[in-house]
């Protein structure tokens, strides 16, 4: 055995934690020594030692759980063969620079599904409620699409509610996402969402936790899980939150370290919301009011551009390809399919301020839905397609 599966081996071990972790091995000099240590009382020394820090006592119930981890060290190697998962230290190569931000950072990160999807530029946090309402249900699937649509990778805690529409939504879009849970990967979130998990792994996403695999969910890991969510995206979308909710925790965290926060804002008085509009009243969170002005917000399309993401299938007929788009989009769109169009044109005749407009030109022309022509903008692929009605191109 050498350090790294040691690493793993006590990094996994119920009770110690990253601050505890960080403490052992500042101790004792590495992971293996600590495990050897444990095996010859010493471990119980350092326990001691601890007692007068706050926040990193060491009882005598995790002691011997070190000891049985010291036993067996590649038990928990062997598990996570059983189950497909693979794991990243502070001392891999690939361990995401992401989580380096945190003080400390988690020993250890279990996943499964593509590690470079995990930490990867482009991603951008979506959360809020686990109990939504049938609008914000429906703004967290427009959000999700927009984002898949743009190149992004969509990051959430794979929760019932808003979690589950936004990876629902990505994937529905062709997009990639990555969820993190809050226990084990032998209790990947609810059954509910066993069959999106699959999907998740199979189209390049990656499902990642800080838990060992057999590690149960509890009431108070999901607000550890929060951290990760913010520090792993270069955004956080808050789509509705009441005052109790475990996305305005997300979102404080994603403040703190200094990330975008965009919050839907929702009407005074409503509970589905008045999380949302604290959020904007007491902190620098900004307000999400529109897709497009979203995409310009993030700087999505120099993202898009710059890792040349392909929007969704354009073998579509028009009416279908319409409705994908949001208001912005589809208002140059329907303005494109009437005939050719100057930049000027598109801003008199749709009513949009000069960027919105280029933006949304713009996107059309990364789906390859629009093309220019000189100074002149000419509806493509399927909006000059014959549509399932009949209507004529």
């Amino acid at each position: 055995m050498d350090e790294r599966h040691a690493w793993i081996a006590l990094g996994a071990v119920d009770g110690v934690g990253e601050t505890r972790f960080g403490r052992l091995i500042g101790a004792f000099g590495g992971a293996l020594a600590v495990l050897e240590a444990s095996t010859q009382g010493h471990v119980e020394a350092a326990r001691r030692a601890m007692q007068s820090e706050a926040n990193v006592r060491l009882d005598t119930k995790t002691v011997e759980k070190i000891r049985a981890a010291a036993r067996d060290p590649l038990e928990i190697e062997r598990r996570m063969q059983q189950l497909e998962v693979w794991a990243l230290t502070p001392i891999d190569a690939g361990y995401p620079d992401r989580l380096r931000e945190l003080d400390p950072a988690p020993a250890v990160v279990f996943g499964q599904g593509d590690q470079n999807a995990v930490g990867a530029d482009g991603s951008i946090a979506v959360v809020g409620t686990r109990r939504p309402t049938i609008v914000g249900r429906a703004l967290a699937a427009r959000v999700a699409t927009r984002l898949a649509e743009c190149g992004a990778i969509v990051v959430s805690g794979l929760a019932i509610g808003i979690d589950g529409v936004a990876h629902a939504a990505t994937l529905d879009a062709g997009g990639r996402t990555v969820a993190v849970i809050g226990g084990g990967h032998a209790h990947p979130g609810p059954r509910a969402h066993r069959a999106m998990v699959a999907r998740i792994l199979s189209t390049g996403g990656a499902m990642i936790g800080e838990l060992a695999p057999d590690a149960p969910p509890t009431r108070g890991t999901f607000p550890r899980r929060n951290r990760l969510i913010s520090v792993l995206t270069d955004a956080t979308l808050v789509i509705e939150a009441p005052m109790r909710s475990g996305a305005l925790i997300t979102a404080r965290h994603a403040l703190e370290q200094g990330r975008t926060v965009l919050v839907a804002p929702g009407r005074p008085g409503d509970p589905s919301t008045a999380g949302c509009l604290a959020l904007l009243r007491e902190t620098p969170a900004r307000p999400l009011v529109g897709l497009d002005e979203l995409v310009v917000d993030l700087d999505l399309l120099a993202e898009h551009e710059a890792t040349g993401g392909a929007g969704p299938p354009t073998d579509m007929d028009r009416d279908r390809a319409l409705r994908l788009l949001g208001p912005a989009e589809r208002a140059v769109a329907e303005r494109l399919i009437r005939g050719p169009a100057s930049a000027d044109a598109l801003i008199a005749d749709t009513g949009l301020s000069p960027a919105v407009a280029s933006g949304a030109v713009t996107l059309l022309q990364l789906r390859g839905w629009a093309q220019s022509v000189g100074p002149a903008y000419l509806a493509a692929g399927p909006l000059v397609r014959q549509s399932s009605r009949g209507t004529a191109a």
